[in-house]
């Protein structure tokens, strides 16, 4: 259960970062929507994928989703963001994006905030954080996909000159590769990562220059 507390906890901390770093604005693959809150997410077992090969199931976020509610298509638009009951779809149909984000944002921290209440209140979790390479091999092949779909949403952004928003990926890609580093798979993306972030630093730098 902890290791279960910690993986949920390591998700909602890097959705909050994706979504503080505008991972939620315009795509350069579709311009004319806003991105989908979690099912265009690199967390999302399905990202990048339409045929949609994996349940919704497999995801970590299907605990929020009401009970009832789970046999529905994207249930993860029916979570609940707001004390009355608003989900991303309310936001969706009857809100603003911004008003969506401002919701989201403030339930991601709640529940941050509650889980490491939990994990502070409880022996086995601190056990579990001192255990050294803990994450099994599973979990570390999902890290390892997260960080490769990071990793091309940032070269896709990069592609369309939006340099600070490809170096926030590539950022996040390499922080999520590092998750993954006992693989060999790992440990090259996040070089990859990092060449491709300094890259992309440099070429925005000297746009800046020649602006001047």
């Amino acid at each position: 259960m902890a290791q279960d507390r910690r993986e949920l906890l390591d998700l909602l901390k890097f959705e909050l970062r994706f979504l503080e770093d505008g991972g939620y604005g315009r795509s350069p693959r579709t311009p004319w929507r806003c991105q989908l809150v979690f099912e265009d997410s690199p967390t999302c077992p399905n990202f990048n994928d339409p045929a949609r090969p994996h349940p919704c199931t497999e995801c970590l976020l299907m605990r929020f989703v009401p009970s009832e509610l789970r046999d529905q298509h994207s249930p993860c638009r029916l979570i609940p963001l707001t004390d009355k009951a608003e989900t991303i779809d309310y936001f969706y149909r009857c809100g603003t994006q911004l008003e969506l984000e401002e919701a989201l944002a403030g339930w991601l921290r709640k529940q941050i905030c509650q889980i490491e209440e939990q994990d502070e209140a409880a022996p086995e979790a601190k056990h579990s954080r001192d255990v050294p390479n803990g994450m099994d091999r599973l979990r570390r092949q999902q890290w390892l996909a997260m960080a490769g779909n990071l990793y091309l949403l940032a070269n896709r952004h990069r592609e369309n000159e939006n340099y600070v928003v490809a170096n926030a990926l590539y950022d996040l890609a390499l922080e999520v590769a590092e998750l993954a580093a006992g693989n060999d798979n790992g440990r090259f993306l996040a070089g990859r990562a990092r060449a491709d972030q300094q890259a992309a630093f440099e070429i925005s730098h000297r746009g800046e220059n020649g602006g001047e």
